[in-house]
C-alpha cells in the first residue's frame, strides 16, 4: 500500500512487541499516530515501564500527526455516539480522508466500516506485503506469526491468512 494509514496504540504496541516496524514500513507507506494514540502508546507506556516503548520511539515508519480542528472534532463525535477511546476516535477521524486505518478491536472496526473506512487487522498487514510485493511468501508468513503470537490470535484466523499470504 503506498500511502500513510492511521493505526492505533494496539497496533503499536503489538508491532513493538515482535519488533516488526521495519517489515511493516515496506508494507505500507507508514503508520500514522494522532496525539492519543501516542499518548496511551508511549507516554502511559512508559510512565508503566513498557518495554517496548523504545521501540515504538525508534521507528522509522511510523509518524505522529496533528488533527485538524475539523478531525478534532469527528474523533470527539465518535469517541461519543460509538463509545470509542480517544485513540480509536482520532485514528477513524483520520482514516476518514485516508480511506483506511488499521483497527483491531471489534467496535472500532465496526465504526470504521459504517463510515466507509477500510480497517486493517494488524494481522493482515503481512498480507499486504505479501500483495505489494514488498515482502516474499516466507517473509510475509514469518511475520504472520511473530504478530499472531504477541496478538493472542486465534489459529483459524492465522491458517485462514497463512493461505492468502501463499495463494498471493
Amino acid at each position: 500500500m503506498d500511502q500513510e494509514v492511521p493505526a492505533d496504540a494496539s497496533t503499536l504496541i503489538y508491532l513493538a512487541k515482535a519488533d516488526a516496524f521495519m517489515e511493516v514500513g515496506l508494507c505500507v507507506a507508514g503508520l500514522l499516530a494522532p496525539p492519543s494514540v501516542w499518548r496511551e502508546a508511549v507516554v502511559d507506556g512508559e510512565r508503566i515501564g513498557a518495554l517496548e516503548v523504545p521501540r515504538i520511539r525508534a521507528a522509522q515508519s511510523l509518524r505522529q500527526v496533528d488533527l485538524s480542528e475539523a478531525q478534532g472534532a469527528l474523533a470527539r463525535t465518535l469517541a461519543s455516539e460509538h463509545r470509542l477511546g480517544a485513540g480509536e476516535s482520532e485514528v477513524l477521524a483520520l482514516g476518514r480522508s485516508a480511506g483506511y486505518a488499521v483497527v483491531d478491536e471489534g467496535r472500532g472496526a465496526r465504526v470504521a466500516r459504517s463510515l466507509g473506512i477500510v480497517a486493517i487487522s494488524t494481522l493482515f498487514l503481512p498480507v499486504l506485503g505479501r500483495r505489494g510485493g514488498a515482502l516474499d511468501q516466507d517473509a510475509a508468513v514469518e511475520l504472520l506469526h511473530r504478530l499472531a503470537v504477541v496478538t493472542g490470535a486465534r489459529a483459524e484466523a492465522v491458517i485462514a491468512l497463512e493461505r492468502r499470504i501463499r495463494r498471493t
